[in-house]
């Protein structure tokens, strides 16, 4: 345990132990503080990657269910680059058609973090983690006011 040194400085282990009710850090040992420090990483850690696999969950139901399929959202009420084209009379040249086309593609070097876009991105939402720390026994919900 001396060996590995936890993501959690000592000092803030300090800290929320004497606002716990734990004697400031001479009195109390510092293999004990170091060891809450560790159960606390793990037990993050724990709903961390239980949060991520509840949104790897929700990410492949939500792709295998989508009755749209690989349409990209444009559905018969015109939303695809066919009723825009559509809904503007049909008028316009080649650069219209062109830029009609590249709505709503990413181009290259734009936004999403330099690696590949936006494909393969999970995202961890607050349902996903509101489940990973039922297990725990932790209850997480949204206030009145947010409903």
């Amino acid at each position: 345990m001396d060996d590995y040194a936890p993501i959690i400085p000592d000092a803030v282990t300090n800290y929320y132990l004497t606002l716990a009710g734990l004697p400031p850090p001479p009195q109390t040992s510092p293999h004990l503080a170091r060891l809450l420090a560790l159960a606390t990483q793990k037990f993050i850690a724990d709903i961390a990657a239980d949060a991520y696999q509840y949104s790897r969950i929700r990410a492949s139901n939500t792709t295998s269910n989508n009755p749209m399929g690989g349409l990209g959202g444009a559905g018969p009420m015109g939303g695809g680059p066919q009723g825009a084209a559509a809904a503007s009379g049909g008028q316009g040249g080649k650069a219209d058609k062109d830029a009609r086309l590249n709505l709503g593609v990413q181009r290259p070097g734009y936004g999403g973090g330099g690696q590949g876009g936006g494909q393969g991105r999970t995202v961890l939402t607050m349902e996903d983690l509101g489940m990973a720390v039922g297990e725990y026994g932790v209850n997480v919900k949204r206030g009145e006011f947010y409903r």
